[in-house]
């Protein structure tokens, strides 16, 4: 066979989702007043709570809108870890996703909030798109007394999930370390993993602890099975996905599961094969990477954002997810 030149398009890998969706359902317990002192409590209550939940977030989404240098210095007084990490890539990239949950000002909705008065305290809050009805999660935390509350996590939900309920606010929730398994089958750490593993191409490690039926798992293995048919034999394609443990957030759900917010790191690469010359970089990718051909590779990354409901019983569901492109190299 001639070795010809591969001329592709991969755009679909930089958007599999544009698939959010309301909502968080009737389980998760609502708004009220704190009732009397009690000796586990909730460090802050819900007006205190909500008051500092639409500061924050709406000093997010004005440093989401910040451009160059303002950018980088807002984003870093309002922002960390995954929400910090999305918001860098979409400002150096000039290009925010579509599904990016901070691009306006919304009245959020105080869901949970961290129980004791020792630190890090933590809320997850709600807010709904009102043009969209995208409702999406938040999660804002202080980690000492110095520390103001940030916006950690912001990670739209998933058409047809919600999130089962967390305990009284004024009580408050606990927060689950990383690694803690107890009272559901995964820690949350482990539930991001085996996730990861599953939603691998062409190769997944299927877990029966985690489903794997969620809108966007389903997106991905669409797109991928969509971008193998059009490569055919002259090149291949796989797809990692990587979570980072330093990000995982998880709060106590009432059944003793955990809701769980973490950040993997996607790596789509499609290899030429001997039947091809070149590979053809698409506009998108080709002012990334610096030029429009290949020899070898397109090597395309991005950050996921999930939230995962890990019941007491049963297999993990994925409730929210978003992606942000980061960079993309050639070789």
């Amino acid at each position: 066979m001639n070795r010809r030149t591969l001329t592709t398009s991969v755009a679909a890998l930089a958007s599999a989702v544009a698939l959010t969706g309301c909502g968080i359902g009737n389980a998760v317990v609502g708004v009220h007043d704190a009732p009397a002192e009690r000796s586990n409590v909730a460090p802050l209550n819900v007006d205190g709570a909500e008051n500092v939940a639409s500061r924050v977030l709406d000093a997010a989404v004005a440093a989401r809108a910040a451009k160059g240098a303002e950018a980088a210095k807002a984003q870093g007084a309002v922002l960390a870890d995954a929400a910090l990490a999305q918001a860098q890539a979409a400002t150096k990239l000039g290009t925010v996703a579509a599904s990016d949950p901070l691009q306006s000002k919304s009245d959020p909705q105080v869901v949970a909030v961290s129980q004791g008065s020792k630190w890090p305290r933590a809320m997850l809050v709600g807010t709904l798109d009102e043009a969209s009805r995208t409702q999406t999660l938040h999660v804002l935390m202080s980690k000492a007394a110095s520390d103001p509350f940030k916006v950690y996590a912001s990670v739209p939900m998933l058409p047809g999930t919600s999130v089962p309920a967390l305990g009284d606010l004024a009580t408050g929730t606990p927060l689950v370390a990383p690694t803690d398994a107890a009272g559901a089958p995964l820690a949350p750490n482990q539930s991001l993993a085996a996730y990861a593993a599953a939603l691998a191409y062409p190769k997944p490690v299927a877990s029966k602890a985690v489903a794997t039926k969620d809108a966007y798992a389903t997106a991905l293995r669409t797109s991928a099975a969509a971008q193998v048919k059009s490569l055919g034999k002259l090149a291949t394609f796989t797809q990692a996905h990587t979570p980072n443990p330093k990000f995982t957030i998880a709060f106590r759900l009432a059944d003793g599961g955990t809701v769980t917010f973490g950040q993997l790191a996607r790596r789509d690469v499609i290899a030429t094969s001997p039947a091809a010359k070149e590979l053809v970089i698409p506009g998108t990718y080709s002012k990334l990477v610096g030029k429009t051909k290949a020899k070898k590779s397109l090597t395309i990354t991005s950050l996921e954002n999930v939230v995962m409901v890990v019941p007491a019983k049963g297999a993990a569901t994925t409730v929210g997810a978003d992606e942000q492109m980061v960079s993309a190299t050639a070789e």
